[in-house]
């Protein structure tokens, strides 16, 4: 089954009577194409669906029944220029810029200037300058999409974030943030903007709402998934073309992989349990009223729409592990502790068994290291006697190695030990309070 993504265009029409709105409309119904438009004046905006690396867009088969990838973006561009009239098309980074007939024009030689010699077989070809290839409208890091701007106001990001990777993040805000866990999703909350992109580079999914408390700016709602950056627009006006509104199939369809239906899909993919009808009836209702709205569709507490409304500061939400900013080796401490303790990107099996072997049973561990450093001390000792002969410079590296893994191994794990009882995630230890003492 295709998965669909929507991407945005636009067709400059540069003579109205040639390049008519009706014209357009009649382009995308001859050819099957399940598309949304918007007349703007002298451009015409539209909206599909595409599929696949080759971007093909969303067509409906000959007898009508089955939405099937049609042809890419690219063919797309290039039947259209040679369709429309006086036009340039611009679709999801695809240019096609049009024949325009600009009638006779005069042709002037100015015969003082030499013409260029031609270059002769021996003469290298001029170098280019190497490009990195990436997909049409994609940044550098190869996702697609345009990044926004971003108000200065609260922001909540749900992801797949780790508690591990959240001191940063409280760093570089400058103020706390406070954290809610739900399965593998996260909700993190700021009082301000995480500056950067730092926000949007996690691995899986990000759902980004930012606001502005003033009510000057609108939300910006962005979803990054799958390499693909989605920004909704609240002033969102486009509507189903013509051919489209008139054929059942497609109308679900545009209705269910366009506009805020491609966001309410995303967002039923990334989270549990949300409201569907919610999500979709906040993101089409009033812009000042929505990040209120989707706190509800998500199940979030109403103190985390109190806090994007600039109500409440985001450490006062009830529930919510907070993180302070921190000088880097507080923030380091942090990090290992919540890492593990389980709640990093690495496995909680892996951290398990480290637990049971090094934590869980410290007395142990500590009998281990002492018979090792027993043992390396034995071979420091037998260098000694015979370091005049070969085998004792092979017992000396043998026996400080030994006395080094042991010394490391137990302050390590005290270290570990005594973050895990600062961040509260595990209770005193016996070997921590005996070595204290």
């Amino acid at each position: 089954m295709a998965s669909w993504r929507p991407v945005r265009g636009e067709i400059i029409r540069f003579d109205h009577t040639l390049a008519s709105v009706e014209s357009i409309e009649k382009f995308f119904a001859d050819n099957r194409i399940i598309a949304r438009g918007i007349d703007a004046g002298d451009t015409y905006e539209v909206e599909l669906a595409v599929t696949g690396r080759r971007r093909r867009v969303a067509t409906l088969d000959e007898a009508g029944e089955v939405v099937v990838p049609g042809p890419s973006v690219p063919d797309l561009v290039e039947l259209m220029d040679k369709t429309l009239r006086k036009v340039q098309i611009d679709i999801a980074g695809e240019v096609a810029w049009g024949n325009i007939d600009l009638g006779e024009v005069d042709v002037s030689w100015d015969l003082s200037t030499p013409s260029p010699e031609p270059e002769s077989a021996d003469t290298p070809p001029t170098a280019l300058p190497a490009e990195t290839e990436l997909a049409p409208g994609a940044d550098e890091e190869g996702v697609e999409g345009a990044f926004p701007d971003l108000p200065e106001g609260p922001m909540l990001l749900l992801s797949d974030l780790s508690f591990a990777e959240l001191p940063r993040y409280a760093a570089a805000v400058g103020t706390p943030i406070a954290a809610f866990e739900s399965g593998e999703t996260k909700a993190v909350l700021a009082d301000s903007r995480i500056p950067g992109r730092g926000a949007l580079d996690s691995p899986k999914f990000v759902i980004l709402l930012s606001t502005d408390p003033s009510g000057l700016e609108s939300p910006v709602l962005v979803i990054r998934q799958d390499n693909q950056r989605f920004v909704w627009e609240w002033d969102y006006s486009f509507t189903d073309m013509p051919w489209v509104s008139g054929n059942e199939i497609a109308t679900n369809f545009a209705h269910e992989q366009l506009g805020a239906g491609a966001f309410v899909l995303r967002f039923a993919q990334d989270l549990h349990d949300v409201d569907e009808e919610a999500v979709r009836a906040a993101l089409t209702g009033n812009a000042e009223e929505a990040p209120r709205a989707l706190i509800r569709a998500i199940s979030l507490p109403e103190e985390v729409a109190d806090c994007l409304e600039g109500l409440l500061d985001a450490r006062l939400v009830p529930g919510s592990v907070v993180f302070e900013p921190k000088p880097f080796s507080e923030r380091f401490q942090t990090s290992v502790a919540y890492e593990v303790s389980g709640k990093g990107r690495a496995t909680p099996e892996f951290w398990s068994v480290f637990r049971k072997l090094y934590l869980d049973h410290p007395h142990i561990m500590e009998i281990v290291a002492s018979v090792q450093a027993g043992a390396g001390s034995v071979a420091v000792a037998a260098a000694v006697r015979n370091w005049s002969k070969p085998r004792g410079k092979i017992l000396a590296g043998i026996g400080g190695a030994l006395i080094l893994d042991a010394g490391t191994r137990i302050f390590t794990t005290l270290w570990v030990q005594a973050a895990l009882e600062y961040e509260g995630l595990r209770p005193r230890n016996p070997l921590s309070a005996d070595t204290a003492e």
